[in-house]
């Protein structure tokens, strides 16, 4: 995923600033839009995490056709959980992408995920025990809310033990060929006139690779560069990783 969130600098005004429904006022009295009792503010979450270490790097709000925001997006990062090159310098930081429905409708959810600094794509990463990151706009929740944030940073160390299977697993022309047609497969219904080798061009000098981190990469800048709806964003790169990791833990 291209990043597609507005750069905020780890300062809470800047991104109230570009995304005004991070403020619930704005939602109720603005928007005009009715929330559910017990609705879970995104600046709740947001707040809990920079108090574990995480470092708030970007907002986005996604709108529907009555011009009204629909739901709000934020991402972080976390310096202490990185991704190393093979010359020990960090390629990528560990994420967490936040996404939540202005009314409380939709559950507000956290995706773990890795944002890839060479390129600026994010790369969000489906975890094996996803059911923990939906959090229902319920009391219960919204009294147990740490306990979320807490798990999601314990998750990180099986994210990063991903990732460096997928940089030590070498792929063949056979198997990146496949990754790809799958992939394909994940944004397009009729793959006819679709060239699955186009996914795999590389880009930049530190695309060139076959191993599965690499190939995933490519495959994923190319494959989502235009997708402009952040949620369906988001399922691809679940989707993506998710497949990708199987190759790097096949036997």
């Amino acid at each position: 995923m291209k990043n597609k969130f507005i750069p905020v600098d780890n300062n809470i005004n800047k991104a109230i600033a570009f995304a005004n429904t991070l403020d619930t006022n704005n939602i109720v009295n603005v928007q005009k839009i009715k929330q559910k009792p017990f609705y879970i503010p995104t600046m709740d979450v947001v707040e809990r995490l920079q108090n574990e270490g995480w470092l708030l790097k970007g907002v986005a709000e996604q709108r529907v056709k009555s011009k009204k925001v629909e739901s709000n997006y934020v991402q972080m990062q976390h310096p202490d959980f990185a991704v190393l090159n093979k010359q020990g310098k960090t390629e990528a930081y560990t994420s967490i992408t936040i996404s939540n429905s202005c009314s409380g409708a939709k559950p507000l959810q956290m995706s773990l995920g890795v944002f890839r600094q060479v390129c600026t794509n994010g790369a969000i990463a489906f975890d094996q025990h996803g059911e923990s990151e939906i959090i229902k706009h319920t009391e219960v929740n919204f009294m147990n809310l740490q306990n979320f944030i807490a798990a999601m940073t314990d998750k990180t160390g099986h994210l990063l033990n991903s990732v460096n299977e997928m940089k030590h697993r070498g792929l063949n022309i056979e198997q990146m060929k496949k990754l790809a047609y799958e992939a394909a497969k994940l944004k397009y219904s009729d793959l006819r006139d679709i060239n699955t080798d186009d996914l795999l061009t590389v880009n930049r000098i530190e695309d060139e690779g076959n191993d599965v981190w690499t190939v995933f990469n490519r495959i994923q800048e190319n494959l989502t560069h235009d997708i402009t709806n952040m949620s369906r964003d988001i399922k691809i790169n679940q989707q993506l990783f998710a497949m990708a990791e199987q190759y790097a833990f096949a036997v």
